[in-house]
């Protein structure tokens, strides 16, 4: 008998119900629950297959709606298993736009790379966003991907008003995502940045010099033309 078909048949007989399952490999949405009058819907991302048995009792009792939200066992599973996912190699490449009109983002984050973390990190980066943003007063720098394994900066950076030292620091943040991954506390509360992120981050040569230039400029690159 196949994993899926095994799979399958421990959730209806866990259920108590009719169970039709599916397995997908998304990049976001791990777990869907459809209830129908005559049987139950269920989409698991590929991760579920090899589930330890507590978590398929905690899927059970969802399935069943004795419970009307995920336990946080379930969430903290699908968690632990997205650090592991790595669809980089699906990225098409010529997609990819790291020259800018006045940097080169590729070349910035090999320096950082190799500064910082001995050239062993192997990440994507690519520019997105428009480079002009008027009547908006607020724009999200960098981010940064981690089932593709890769950093966006935002093109409105790309302008010589930026000075190199405030770019090279937004990669160097993203990279961090990367090297101190997002977790939950003992709280269930998923926390973005770690203390060792935050001690890792005020490392950086210009990390001073960065802040204060988001302080005094952030508002002027929304009237840049």
């Amino acid at each position: 008998m196949s994993t899926y078909f095994r799979l399958q048949q421990e959730l209806q007989q866990r259920a108590g119900k009719k169970v039709q399952l599916k397995i997908n490999d998304n990049r976001s949405t791990m777990l869907s629950v459809r209830w129908e009058p005559d049987c139950t819907k269920v989409s698991l991302h590929r991760m579920f297959l090899q589930a330890p048995q507590n978590i398929m009792q905690a899927l059970a009792c969802y399935l069943r709606q004795e419970v009307k939200i995920m336990s946080p066992n379930i969430k903290h599973f699908i968690e632990e298993n997205v650090k592991k996912l790595d669809y980089s190699h699906t990225i098409d490449r010529k997609k990819l736009c790291s020259q800018g009109t006045v940097y080169n983002l590729q070349e910035m984050y090999q320096e950082i790379n190799n500064e910082y973390f001995d050239g062993k990190l192997q990440l994507s980066i690519t520019w997105f966003g428009k480079p002009f943003q008027r009547g908006r007063s607020k724009v999200t720098f960098g981010l940064y991907h981690d089932p593709l394994r890769l950093i966006k900066i935002h093109r409105m950076l790309d302008n010589p008003f930026v000075p190199d030292y405030l770019i090279a620091f937004v990669i160097y943040h993203e990279m961090l995502h990367y090297v101190c991954p997002a977790y939950r506390d003992i709280n269930g509360i998923q926390r973005i940045h770690s203390k060792e992120f935050k001690q890792m981050e005020m490392r950086f040569r210009h990390y001073e010099l960065a802040q204060y230039w988001i302080k005094e400029h952030y508002r002027k690159l929304f009237r840049i033309e």
